[in-house]
């Protein structure tokens, strides 16, 4: 250990003495959010949260107690308790930015993206000029956005053995990523989706004659299954 590091070590463990001290007169005293950080950084982590849960039972108002004391339950991977104490953080303090980066870091960690947005961007509001905090709202938005277009790619499920469509979960309009095929005016045939059947068939057939015979059949289909609904056997034999 260097000289200089060994002086600043001995200055901590001088202050230590004082605001132990301190607190063993007065247990309310503020003192000990010091003596917390003092013990944090010489390494003394299970005394410095125990001091901490002492003091905020005294001054549970502390913001800067409770963010060290959530830093310390985050760094053993007790995430409940810093997400507990993140968030209470914020309540006193809303333009703590560091809370609220690590109270975002907790929501992605449980793949909470949208509670780790709406958290940055409330202390955003204080921080404007902050490109780090602007970065990481952008770097959510593109997560949540690839979230989206995957979710809305997983367009149906065709089981194996049946081959059978048991869902079909599909945009309200047809667009340029719809791919227009047989197989998807099958699909939506089946499912009673007529007037999607027909907007497919508008696009997939160009001659005039297979296009009226496709809107025959679909016509048909759509008879058959009205009958079938009814009661009423298929009128084709």
């Amino acid at each position: 250990m260097c000289q200089k590091e060994q002086i600043d070590q001995n200055e901590l463990l001088a202050l230590e003495k004082k605001y132990e001290t301190i607190l063993s007169n007065d247990p309310a005293s503020n003192t000990f959010c010091l003596l917390a950080d003092i013990q944090y950084r010489l390494g003394k982590v299970d005394k410095a949260t125990g001091v901490l849960i002492r003091g905020l039972g005294y001054n549970k108002n502390n913001a800067t107690a409770r963010f060290l004391l959530g830093k310390i339950y985050y760094d053993r991977w007790l995430i409940e308790q810093a997400k507990k104490e993140m968030k209470k953080v914020l309540e006193l303090m809303p333009d703590n930015l560091e809370a609220a980066k690590l109270l975002s870091q907790i929501y992605k960690s449980e793949d909470n993206f949208n509670k780790a947005l709406e958290t940055l961007e409330e202390t955003y509001v204080f921080h404007r000029d902050d490109t780090d905090i602007h970065s990481q709202i952008n770097e959510i938005k593109k997560e949540l956005s690839q979230i989206e277009n995957k979710s809305s790619m997983q367009a149906f499920e065709t089981p194996i053995e049946s081959r059978k469509v048991k869902e079909i979960s599909m945009d309200d309009s047809l667009g340029n990523s719809e791919v227009l095929t047989g197989t998807m005016l099958n699909l939506y045939i089946e499912q009673g989706q007529y007037d999607k059947a027909l907007e497919i068939i508008e696009h997939i057939y160009k001659n005039e004659e297979e296009k009226t015979s496709s809107i025959e059949n679909l016509e048909k289909t759509k008879l058959n299954k009205i009958n079938l609904s009814a009661g009423f056997g298929s009128k084709e034999q």
